[in-house]
């Protein structure tokens, strides 16, 4: 969950329709500490804007859910040492931030299990199917580091006060109780934050429709690309450039999907944690198309 250093970020990066400003610097002017703030979050808030709105999110290598040991001679033992593991990789999350994982990050499942509230392991199962959904998520977040004194500002408030000196950009990785969603929606979502573009065409004026069905006509790939272009053009109507994340659950938006597991069990509150029972889907998560991508793809299609 969101800390208090981590807070004032992820509400800054939610507000993607306030205008950006940047400090006009002048000879003689007196800037201080808030000048200094406004600087860096209109640099920051520019690429992560750039990548929210252009770049879109998801996986862009590695990143994988595995399991440690991935295999045992029975169903029936509960390893109390098996780990989940995230391998290094990148992304972009569901804010435009990028998301980067240097080394590999583990954590003990049975441990893990053990510590929840029973309601909250409830909220991922399944009884009809005997099975216990976990969703593995990550997101960019801040990281206060390197702790200095600093002046005191009140009276009283203490000889040795400090603060950090550096926000290093870090990652926060969840493993959160929810059950899959039913049917996937095949609609086109390329932000994060924002709904599905709709399937069905806007309503177009006479000259508009007449130059889709022309161009459709004469080149069927360019004709799909101008109908999603007026799906695009209509898309951002109901809310304009803000998000549909709530106060209360930016945390939610921001998530980036990494992988469900499933969990054969009849007892969601006593789980045996077995290598034999427990199943990882990689493939669910959203994943970055990047120029490289295409340009390969393109190249196998035409040798093909």
């Amino acid at each position: 969950m969101s800390s208090a250093e981590d807070l004032p970020t992820l509400e800054q990066d939610d507000q993607l329709a306030e205008p950006l400003r940047r400090v006009a610097y002048e000879a003689g002017m007196m800037l201080g500490l808030e000048a200094t703030r406004d600087e860096q979050a209109y640099h920051r808030r520019r690429l992560t804007r750039h990548q929210y709105w252009l770049n879109g999110y998801g996986t862009l290598a590695g990143m994988r859910v595995t399991m440690t040991p991935g295999t045992h001679d029975n169903t029936a033992d509960s390893l109390t040492g098996l780990q989940l593991r995230v391998s290094p990789g990148t992304g972009i999350d569901g804010l435009g931030r990028e998301v980067m994982m240097h080394e590999s990050h583990c954590i003990r499942l049975a441990q893990w299990l053990a510590a929840q509230p029973n309601e909250r392991l409830l909220e991922g199962y399944d009884s009809d199917a005997g099975e216990l959904w976990l969703k593995v998520t990550v997101r960019h977040k801040d990281c206060p580091i390197a702790r200095q004194p600093v002046l005191t500002r009140r009276i009283n408030a203490g000889s040795d006060a400090v603060q950090p000196s550096r926000t290093a950009d870090s990652v926060e990785l969840e493993l959160i109780p929810e059950l899959p969603p039913g049917s996937p929606d095949g609609r086109f979502k390329p932000w994060g934050s924002h709904n599905p573009i709709q399937d069905e065409l806007p309503t177009l004026s006479g000259d508009e429709q007449q130059t889709l069905t022309d161009l459709q006509a004469s080149n069927a790939i360019a004709g799909r690309q101008l109908a999603l272009h007026a799906q695009l053009l209509h898309s951002l109507e109901d809310s304009g450039l803000s998000t549909r994340n709530l106060a209360h659950e930016l945390e939610n938006g921001a998530r980036l999907l990494l992988a469900r597991i499933r969990i054969e069990t009849s007892d969601p509150l006593n789980t045996v944690v077995n290598p034999g029972l427990i199943h990882i889907n990689n493939l669910v998560r959203p994943f970055l198309a990047t120029a490289s991508q295409l340009a390969w793809l393109g190249s196998q299609n035409s040798n093909g």
